[in-house]
This record gives structure tokens, C-alpha cells and sequence, in this order.
């Protein structure tokens, strides 16, 4: 039994729907541009394709997209204060708040540092690694690395070997999904500096070197323009 609860079909429904209308806004589409495909969709807001289907049918129905067989979707005539409206501006959904996700993921993390250091395997560096490449390859494409993101912290707490921290795994996913809903434009305009920061996680992480792997741990979870939350979470422990 997992520790964390995880969102129901509906919630997850609406935490999609809610996302995309953002980013229609944030994107500032028009009428007649694409949103990107199901497959696409899944990626970037880290749901099943069925939520996304279910998601986009409730915009149709809305009258704020329009699906194409065949072709795509694509954004209709809509109201941009009508869209905005129909949201709140601070989203939360069944009680899981941004910032004490973003507490919890910082403890999670920076307090599991060394049995990650003691305990990761060559295989999973070797995957840490294959994610960060993948990821910024992305990242100077344009391309979303939300789902990247969430594997590569996921690979950092099933380093732990711990059965416990894995079953909070879905923490971090909870994190990134509901971070996406805050702030839609990271989809495709997450921070370049993601990748270098990763990298000497993985460095510190090789090199078996508990301080090393910590002060990478915090600088990325603590980068400069942080809010004083992250910063207080980030001491170290």
C-alpha cells in the first residue's frame, strides 16, 4: 500500500484541464493553432492518455478546442477572460499544496543523500545518465522535459534501495504535476541550467562522494531567485 494517496480519475481530469487552459493562456494561442498530440499531452502533464482524452473532451465541450481526426487539435475563437475565469488562479486539488510538496520533496531528497550515495548501482547511473541526455537534447529543441525530470528523481530515490522512500515516489510526481499546473510555460521553457545540474549530481554520485553529491542536491534544488521556503528546506541535514 502506497503511503502517499494517489489523485483520482476525476481530480486528475480536472488538474489536466485546468493545465491546458493555462498554457492556451500562458502560450497566448490563437485560433487555429495546434496543441500538441495525446502522446505529447501525456508527457507534459505526467498522465495516463485517457485523463488527456478526457481532459480535451471537456475543453470541446467547452467550445475552447476542436478535435480533428486525423489532423490535430486545435485552438477555437474563445474569450480570454472567460477561460481565465473559470479556474482559480491558485490551484489546489485535494489538499496537496504546492509548497508542502515542495518541503516534503527537499526532505525526501536531500536527507536520502547518502544511501543513495552508499547503495546506487552502476545500472543506475548508467540510467541517470541516458535521462539527463535525453533531457537536453529536449531541452535545446523546445521540447517539454517534465516527464524526463520526474524519472530522473525517481531513479535518485530508488537508488535508496529503501522500500519505504520508493513508495513516496509518487511525491515527486505529484510535485512536478501540480508545479506544471501552477506555471504552465515550463512545459517548454524549463531552465537550461537543469541538465548542467543534474550532471553533477550524477558526477557526486560517481565519484561515491557523499558532500560532493549534497552540495549538487542542494544548488538544484535551491537555485539562485528561489523563494524562502526552498531555501529553508534546503539546509542541510
Amino acid at each position: 500500500m502506497s503511503i502517499l494517496k494517489p489523485l483520482g480519475r476525476e481530480t486528475l481530469t480536472k488538474q489536466a484541464a485546468d493545465t491546458l487552459r493555462r498554457f492556451i493562456l500562458v502560450e497566448g494561442m490563437k485560433a487555429g493553432d495546434a496543441l500538441p498530440s495525446e502522446r505529447e499531452l501525456s508527457e507534459m502533464l505526467s498522465v495516463s492518455r485517457n485523463i488527456v482524452r478526457e481532459a480535451l473532451t471537456v475543453l470541446v465541450a467547452e467550445g475552447l478546442i476542436l478535435k480533428k481526426p486525423g489532423s490535430g487539435i486545435f485552438v477555437t475563437e474563445f474569450d480570454p477572460n472567460r477561460v481565465a475565469a473559470s479556474f482559480a488562479v491558485t490551484v489546489d486539488y485535494e489538499g496537496h499544496d504546492l509548497v508542502a510538496l515542495g518541503e516534503a520533496r527537499s526532505a525526501v531528497e536531500l536527507g536520502a543523500v547518502e544511501l543513495m550515495v552508499e547503495r546506487i548501482t552502476a545500472d543506475q547511473l548508467a540510467d541517470l545518465d541516458r535521462i539527463n541526455q535525453e533531457l537536453d537534447e529536449k531541452l535545446r529543441g523546445r521540447r517539454s522535459t517534465i516527464r524526463d525530470d520526474i524519472d530522473f528523481h525517481s531513479v535518485l530515490v530508488q537508488a535508496t534501495h529503501n522500500e519505504v522512500l520508493v513508495e513516496l515516489i509518487p511525491l515527486l510526481v505529484e510535485y512536478f504535476r501540480l508545479s506544471v499546473a501552477h506555471k504552465p510555460d515550463i512545459i517548454l521553457r524549463n531552465p537550461r541550467r537543469i541538465a548542467d545540474e543534474h550532471q553533477r549530481i550524477i558526477d557526486g554520485l560517481t565519484a561515491r562522494d557523499v558532500a560532493a553529491t549534497r552540495q549538487a542536491m542542494l544548488e538544484h534544488l535551491d537555485p539562485p531567485g528561489t523563494t524562502p521556503w526552498r531555501r529553508k528546506t534546503s539546509a542541510p541535514v
